[in-house]
């Protein structure tokens, strides 16, 4: 079935209207009809059935049924990662909204070779991941920032773990997890950390470096490979 998110209360309302992006979508790309239900979330009220009760050309307005999810407590998880190229750096999105990540914190690092990102793209990416596998929240999607500006407001009670390419670090099942602290993953750019940005995350509190395989990856198999061994042993 058809999931949507979208930004009205859902609980304790009887109908509702969806914007003209997500109107279009149901009657020309799904061609779905007059008594069809669909089902929605707003990230915080659970998960809930739909029925269309009209068509209008740039809305469709609906009758909310019931609530068939109630909305889960979710595992605080951050993922840190240099800008990608287009396509790439959409797969990482979509895989990390998938596994859970709570906050995606694109940043800036000496090597990287994107230098801007696109807001808009990234969100319009997360939610769709978040529509399609079921999720029922959506992770905050952060403006680019210089790593070192996030480190230096780094909040002292979330761990971090990075993909430390040197391949000298522990391996990552090595690394004692406190199910009691936060956690973030951060993947580098192509290039891999500079000397002096490898010193300054080894120098953070909580931050600890993981070799995740005896061959380099690419930065969004990296994120996968942390991601899901967090949320595994979380």
């Amino acid at each position: 079935m058809i999931r949507l998110y979208v930004n009205f209360p859902l609980n304790n309302a009887k109908e509702a209207a969806l914007e003209e992006a997500q109107s279009h979508y149901l009657q020309k790309v799904m061609r779905l009809r007059v008594g069809d239900r669909v089902l929605l979330f707003n990230g915080k009220e659970g998960e809930w059935l739909v029925e269309i009760r009209e068509f209008e050309k740039k809305q469709t307005y609906l009758e909310i049924i019931s609530q068939t999810a109630v909305q889960p407590s979710e595992l605080d998880l951050w993922m840190l990662f240099s800008p990608l190229k287009p396509k790439r750096q959409e797969f990482l999105v979509e895989k990390a909204t998938e596994l859970g990540a709570t906050c995606l914190l694109p940043v800036q690092c000496e090597r990287t070779s994107i230098p801007r990102i696109n807001l808009e793209k990234m969100s319009f990416h997360s939610r769709e991941a978040a529509e399609q596998c079921g999720r029922l929240t959506l992770p905050e999607v952060r403006y680019l920032a210089p790593l070192r500006e996030v480190l230096k407001e780094w909040p002292e009670e979330r761990q971090l773990l990075f993909g430390d390419e040197t391949l000298t670090a522990p391996s990552l099942n090595e690394i004692s997890l406190d199910k009691s602290k936060k956690y973030a993953f951060l993947v580098g750019p192509e290039g891999g950390f500079s000397q002096q940005e490898l010193s300054l995350l080894r120098a953070l509190p909580g931050g600890q470096g993981v070799t995740l395989n005896p061959h380099i990856l690419r930065a969004e198999t990296a994120a996968i490979v942390g991601l899901s061994y967090l949320r595994l042993c979380l």
